[in-house]
């Protein structure tokens, strides 16, 4: 995705920005421009009031639950299985052309590769609404279209920046149903948000990095919306800036290539081993600070040996002793003085006893 022009990096940085997207559909008689927006967090919270109520008047229809069918489906055996074996098949083979992608460094060969992905995941969708189908009538699919055309009726303005339909009883009384099926099969689109491919190019591109880093240093606002309401394509496109601003700041010998950083599957793995990496040293360094607090936990204490004092060089376990600068109690009533063997009490004691004349 290196190869969007300034232009077409501009118009979607500006649609993300002020949550926007003009898309052209028919009306039956032509082509209309429209707006999406994104709706609101109010609106999305009676979406799904919508879908509640819908979901409740399909029970008392009588129609059946996915469960339901599911059952239905597994009695009957209407999925044949050589389809669930052909789906398995086409997953693997994707699989293995994602790693073949990564071995891939030359951009010219890495095309027809992509090609081969994206007709393999053409086979699988194609595969699944096969199955899909069969769930056309459930009871959550009808909440679900109910549900997504609130969404559609919230989310679609005019040109001029007004709701196209004042509320959501005069969009379902639209008569002009070519106009508002198309409108609908937009918004889907549009609501999907962008292929994190494209948001991960914008995350790098310096048209919007100059503006994150400038928002970063300042706590100026990006976007349109505030932090509670952002859009699902904000969100992603903060998510991935702070994901590379991560490897930006990274040190220079731990850093990855710029050729690397431009292939996302590339990249990913080289963090994936850079994680682990310092995962080790990590642990590796937990381990070295327990045993060095085990070591210290098992120093013997002067006071731990009950009535027995031990305080002479000649004990073996002279220089595993832990000592205090306190005045202790003797079994005689006198008074014993315990001194660490290296303190300076210890170093000032052993000097003034030395015979003159005599160094060490």
């Amino acid at each position: 995705m290196e190869d969007l022009s300034f232009q077409e990096v501009e118009e979607i940085l500006e649609g993300i920005l002020n949550n926007h997207k003009i898309a052209e559909v028919t009306n039956g008689k032509g082509q209309e421009f429209i707006l999406f927006r994104h709706s609101t967090a109010e609106e999305i919270l009676q979406s799904r009031c919508v879908r509640i109520c819908s979901l409740r008047e399909a029970r008392e229809e009588g129609l059946p639950s996915m469960e339901d069918i599911d059952k239905l489906l597994e009695t009957k055996n209407l999925i044949p299985e050589q389809d669930d074996r052909k789906l398995s098949d086409l997953q693997d083979k994707v699989e293995g052309q994602k790693k073949l992608l990564q071995l891939t460094k030359i951009s010219g060969r890495r095309a027809p590769i992509e090609e081969v992905i994206n007709k393999l995941n053409l086979e699988i969708d194609e595969l699944r609404a096969k199955g899909d189908s069969y769930y056309h009538l459930s009871q959550e699919r009808k909440a679900d279209e109910a549900s997504l055309l609130y969404l559609t009726w919230s989310a679609t303005y005019s040109i001029s920046g007004d709701k196209y339909w004042e509320n959501f009883d005069a969009f379902e009384k639209e008569t002009n149903l070519i106009f508002r099926d198309s409108v609908r099969i937009e918004f889907l689109s549009f609501n999907r948000g962008l292929p994190t491919k494209v948001v991960r190019t914008l995350a790098r591109h310096n048209l919007w990095r100059v503006r994150y880093v400038a928002s970063l240093k300042t706590g100026g606002s990006l976007f349109c919306r505030n932090l509670n309401d952002l859009t699902p394509d904000q969100i992603g496109l903060l998510y991935w800036s702070n994901y590379y601003q991560s490897i930006w700041e990274m040190l220079p010998d731990e850093q990855p290539d710029e050729d690397i950083i431009k292939d996302d599957d590339a990249l990913d793995k080289y963090m994936e081993i850079y994680a682990k990496s310092r995962e080790k040293d990590r642990n590796e360094s937990r381990l070295k600070q327990g045993s060095g607090n085990l070591a210290q936990k098992q120093k013997l204490s002067a006071w731990d040996k009950g009535d027995e004092l031990i305080i002479t060089p000649a004990n073996p376990n002279y220089m595993n002793l832990t000592y205090s600068e306190e005045r202790v109690k003797a079994g005689d009533a006198s008074e014993v003085e315990v001194i660490a063997p290296n303190s300076r009490r210890a170093r000032n004691r052993r000097a003034s006893r030395r015979p003159e004349g005599r160094t060490r």
